[in-house]
């Protein structure tokens, strides 16, 4: 080797270190990583041109130079990286995955099947309430992480996390980081989820679950996948309340195109939500280059766009939540294409929130009372004190129903509809949760399924008991960790909607028909094949629903 070549690695090993240390561990660079991509394919391209054109190299001398070159960088760009994470990272003295430490890549392998939630428990059932499960990234399941990183008076802001709609065109409530846009944008929401917004939908809300019951009436004593039924529920619901019209699953008892294009556009979230910054850059990329898994989710977003477009033509007398999206777009002040990109990502968001958030939870409710008929009998017991036999149904006279808000409330400790939770960015001063200090700007999050499985704060954590939300409050130690509509300025909007509807089905259910588990059901397919897509897609339950004698 000569002189001048050795001078031209040492050069490059040193860019290497230097580009770490004084631009990669300083501030957010995931949305520069499309830039970062295009710079590192053209950059070897010039450089072998150069030396071709200018250095009087042959083409083959000129890549094995360049290749040196570039090796040279990368290597003392990993090692600076490595080495920093693991020695000197101000998350160093946290527990954690030891390659974990070291790149989010090893939590992509980890979540393959995809089961981020059940990764996550299994975390921190080996190394504590603190996990570090990426290089600047913490899971924590303390008790008051919830209100110290969610709450109203919580410092912490959404995370680069929510960058995943860059280069794709629509915004929405969900991913809207700045808080001054988000709270702008949660004043249309809030219109579509007032108390009389919610009257207006509470018909529609029962005349569907009247038709699930009917539904399943129909297939009365024989062993009925169960997950498929809720979600022709949900589905229809927000069909109807989202876009002026319903799917019709329950009167067909088809699943609809809507469920497949929700999973499938779900899917890199599922498997890249560990480096989400990934689908920024396959959404950048020419169609006939984008894998199966990005066009999935292209095909989501332009049907949801679809579908609000065709709502927009819709003359209705009865307000949906759309019509307030749409009243806004009306008499926005920003450039209409903006305005647009808007109302597309939102259309994204109700379909996402609002279809398979309600059964994800139906589903594991019903395979416990199914699994449990003394929980059914204390159900009737107290529906029977509230719903008089031949009297209207109304479901805002069951808000106080103990038992009822138990069993809903401790199927969502058990089988939260966003398991992994959200991700949060500490404020640059840091946060103390449970005297242990966090340094700011950390990416961290509070995973659902896991803090519901904490025996310091549910004592018998796996155990399903609906009475500790009533009669035995001593089986929750910390009642603020429960948080499954997470809190604060960026809790969901639609909690109050979610719940009509949980407890309209429950009550009409319960009160029609009896349930138990098929031949052969034990919940295996529900404990370990619900997949975790960001909202929970439930496993198959089979059960058996009879009218009642």
């Amino acid at each position: 080797m000569d002189t001048s070549m050795a001078y031209s690695y040492g050069i490059a090993a040193s860019l290497g270190i230097s580009s770490h240390l004084l631009y990669f561990i300083r501030g957010e660079h995931h949305t520069q990583a499309l830039r970062i991509l295009q710079l590192s394919l053209v950059l070897p391209v010039v450089s072998v041109t150069a030396l071709c054109q200018f250095g009087q190299y042959s083409v083959i001398s000129a890549v094995q130079t360049t290749a040196c070159v570039a090796l040279s960088y990368v290597g003392s760009l990993w090692t600076s990286m490595i080495i920093y994470r693991l020695f000197f990272h101000p998350l160093r003295k946290f527990p954690g995955p030891p390659l974990a430490k070291v790149s989010k890549l090893y939590h992509v392998l980890c979540c393959r099947k995809p089961d981020n939630h059940r990764v996550k428990a299994r975390w921190h059932e080996r190394y504590g309430d603190f996990v570090r499960i990426g290089p600047n990234e913490l899971s924590v399941i303390s008790p008051t992480a919830q209100t110290t990183i969610l709450g109203p008076k919580s410092r912490c802001l959404k995370s680069g996390w929510y960058d995943y709609v860059k280069n794709q065109p629509l915004e929405s409530l969900h991913a809207a980081r700045d808080v001054q846009t988000h709270d702008a944008r949660r004043r249309v929401w809030d219109r579509g989820f007032s108390i009389k917004a919610l009257r207006d939908y509470e018909v529609r809300v029962l005349k569907y679950g009247n038709e699930l019951v009917e539904g399943l009436s129909s297939l009365s004593r024989q062993p009925t996948k169960a997950s498929e039924w809720f979600s022709y529920y949900s589905f229809d619901v927000m069909g109807d309340l989202a876009f002026g019209q319903s799917f019709d699953m329950l009167k067909r008892g088809e699943t609809h195109t809507a469920i497949h294009l929700l999973h499938n556009g779900m899917a890199p979230l599922a498997m890249l939500a560990p480096v989400v910054w990934v689908i920024p850059v396959l959404a950048a990329l020419p169609s006939y280059l984008k894998p199966s898994i990005a066009k999935g989710f292209d095909t989501f977003i332009a049907w949801c766009a679809e579908q609000v477009e065709r709502r927009r033509r819709m003359k209705l007398e009865i307000p949906d939540i759309t019509s307030w999206l749409l009243t806004d777009l009306e008499t926005s002040q920003q450039h209409p294409k903006e305005a647009l990109k808007w109302l597309h990502g939102d259309a994204r968001l109700i379909v996402v929130a609002g279809a398979d958030t309600v059964a994800a939870t139906l589903t594991p409710l019903f395979y416990h009372l199914a699994a449990d008929p003394t929980l059914v009998e204390k159900l009737r017991a107290e529906i029977k004190t509230i719903w008089k036999e031949g009297t209207p149904f109304n479901v805002w006279d069951f808000q106080n129903a103990d038992y009822l808000n138990g069993v809903i409330n401790e199927t969502l400790r058990l089988h939260p509809a966003v398991p992994s939770g959200v991700q949060r960015l500490t404020p640059p001063e840091g946060v103390t949760i449970d005297g242990v200090f966090v340094p700011g700007d950390v990416n961290i999050m509070v995973p659902n399924w896991a803090i519901g499985r904490s025996p310091k704060i549910y004592p018998s954590p796996h155990a399903f008991l609906p009475s500790r939300w009533s009669t035995q409050p001593e089986l929750i130690t910390h009642r603020t960790a429960f948080a499954p509509f997470s809190l604060g300025p960026f809790g969901c909007i639609g909690r109050n909607l979610a719940l009509m509807e949980l407890r309209t089905v429950v009550c009409l259910l319960v009160s029609r028909l009896d349930v138990r588990l098929a031949e052969g059901e034990d919940g295996t397919e529900l404990r370990e094949n619900s997949k975790d897509l960001f909202t929970m897609c439930c496993g198959e339950v089979r059960l058996v629903f009879e009218e009642r004698g």
